[in-house]
């Protein structure tokens, strides 16, 4: 772990950066710099993550689909891989699509988590160390939270597994997945209660975005499959019109034009 965390140092110090930079010039509450901080990486993550949307959205879409190639094929698993994978190709589908982008996000938050558990001194020489004579530093207190300690109301724990149990409902396709959804929030709700409540607003602040991008997303992509499947019964319609009067006369007259050319 030692080792991996020495790998994201170069994150974590950018990271550090920015802090710093919103706490002296942007707002002097770390609280508040800790929520632009999660905005701005949230913003520069939307593109990894409406890609990472609309992958699971399209696997959801063709779930029945693949259900009937492993029912039909259940007694050969031979045979169900490869129609299962043809099936992938005909329909420009990658099933590691969605997790993709999950991975290349992993380090920024495995180096924003470091940053605000144990930040090096280009934070501390700014912000000072966590305590001060054994008494929390002021500098990190935010609302009725100092953001080094944890939550002593346990309001932001609650927070946390609520928000996090509406990110997995609405991210979660797979109906088998559905006990996930159930028991991830209220592990990790266990988990937070020893952490510092500064990755706890971290962490509800990025939940909090990620139920409002993903609505707006599965709002998009809805609005999108309604316009595709509109245009095909548009061109029908067209097709089907029956012609008016004049169009008719048109259409006569280049006939015996053409009848009066062959004479």
């Amino acid at each position: 772990m030692t080792q991996i965390l020495e790998l994201l140092r170069p994150v974590q110090t950018v990271i550090e950066h920015v802090i710093v930079f919103l706490y002296q010039n942007v707002v002097q509450s770390y609280g508040l710099v800790i929520i632009l901080l999660t905005l701005i990486v949230r913003v520069v993550l939307t593109p990894l993550t409406i890609s990472q949307t609309k992958s699971m959205a399209k696997m959801q879409k063709l779930q029945p689909m693949l259900k009937e190639i492993q029912k039909k094929y259940k007694d050969d698993k031979q045979k169900a891989q490869e129609k299962t994978m043809e099936f992938y190709r005909k329909n420009n589908v990658n099933p590691l699509a969605g997790c993709l982008p999950l991975l290349l996000q992993m380090p920024i938050f495995f180096a924003l988590f470091q940053a605000l558990r144990n930040p090096s001194n280009i934070v501390t020489d700014v912000l000072g160390q966590f305590a001060i004579n054994g008494t929390p530093n002021p500098n990190y207190n935010f609302l009725w939270l100092n953001l080094n300690l944890p939550d002593p109301y346990y309001i932001l724990v609650i927070f946390m597994v609520v928000t996090m149990f509406l990110t997995s409902k609405m991210t979660t396709t797979d109906p088998k997945q559905s006990m996930i959804t159930y028991a991830m929030p209220v592990v990790f709700g266990f988990i937070s209660i020893t952490l510092p409540a500064g990755i706890l607003v971290y962490w509800v602040t990025t939940n909090i975005w990620s139920i409002g991008q993903q609505w707006a997303v599965n709002k998009w992509v809805k609005r999108t499959e309604e316009k595709s499947e509109e245009k095909p019964e548009e061109e029908k319609e067209e097709k089907q019109k029956p012609l008016t009067t004049q169009e008719k006369k048109a259409i006569s007259g280049k006939k015996r034009k053409k009848r009066r050319k062959k004479k």
